[in-house]
């Protein structure tokens, strides 16, 4: 049975120009002389992907929106998605509602780069250039108790000063389906709550690869950098965070560089070392 690396995208594999190092290219390219399987799973919609990832980045599987989308790379054919149903994003927006969150609701994988949003904050700077980014791919919600549609995912963005408060309530009121914290990719301090369907989660994709792949699940290696990477982290067996990771991370797992100093490329090597 095969092997396989799962990395996180940005602040772990891309530096803060959101570009891939000349020794982290190395490694990828390392890794797939081994013939070991090169799996980025990202919070990021394929659109969003896109932006970062021409066709000659050296990876074989994609994984989008924390694993609810799943694709073959370079082709971008999509191997496996999942959706919230419309009474799962109907009870989601109650609590949202309830927690007078911001949020947006995405269309299905692989138009999820299109939402619908509804704002009860009068400033929310992260908030607000999330939709500058997407501009002419959302509209706003106009009657909440009208809304009903697939979705997925839902996103709220708090405040930076929120520091994942409302997780614990999120988690108790939606305990039926997945609800991950991740720092904001845009301001790097927003709180940004994401709810997937129930068994949507970056280590549930790493194991329908290893299922799909014949790889071995033991014999796979992570590396991460935020709070949405928690779980892939924990299922692999060998995993590393980068050094720009939360106290969280750090003080759970082995430490490499930073993503600005090359810690990907600095975790393979040590790994494919130990082999």
């Amino acid at each position: 049975m095969g092997r396989a690396v799962f990395t996180d995208l940005d602040g772990t594999l891309l530096g803060s120009d959101q570009k891939l190092s000349p020794a982290n290219h190395e490694a990828l390219e390392a890794l797939g002389q081994h013939g070991i399987l090169r799996v980025v799973v990202t919070g990021r919609s394929l659109f969003s992907c896109r932006r970062v990832l021409d066709r000659s980045f050296p990876i074989d599987l994609l994984v989008t929106s924390s694993g609810a989308g799943i694709f073959s790379f370079p082709r971008f054919e999509l191997l496996f998605d999942q959706a919230l149903t419309e009474t799962e994003v109907s009870e989601s927006i109650e609590v949202l509602n309830a927690l007078k969150l911001d949020f947006m609701v995405h269309d299905p994988v692989p138009d999820n780069h299109r939402f619908r949003w509804y704002q009860y904050t009068t400033h929310n700077p992260d908030f607000a250039h999330r939709l500058t980014l997407y501009q002419g791919h959302h509209r706003p919600i106009e009657a909440l108790d009208k809304f009903s549609r697939a979705s997925t995912q839902l996103v709220a963005i708090s405040l930076p000063e929120d520091n994942g408060c409302a997780l614990a309530d999120l988690k108790q009121k939606l305990s039926w389906l997945t609800v991950v914290r991740t720092t904001s990719p845009l301001d790097h301090q927003s709180t940004w709550y994401e709810i997937f369907p129930r068994n949507v989660s970056k280590s549930s994709a790493a194991a329908w690869v290893c299922s799909e792949f014949n790889l071995d699940s033991n014999k796979v290696f992570a590396v991460g950098n935020d709070y949405n990477d928690l779980d892939l982290l924990r299922w692999c067996t060998r995993s590393r965070v980068v050094a720009n990771a939360p106290t969280e991370l750090t003080s759970e797992f082995e430490v490499v560089a930073s993503h600005d100093d090359d810690g990907f490329a600095q975790a393979v090597v040590e790994w494919l070392n130990s082999l």
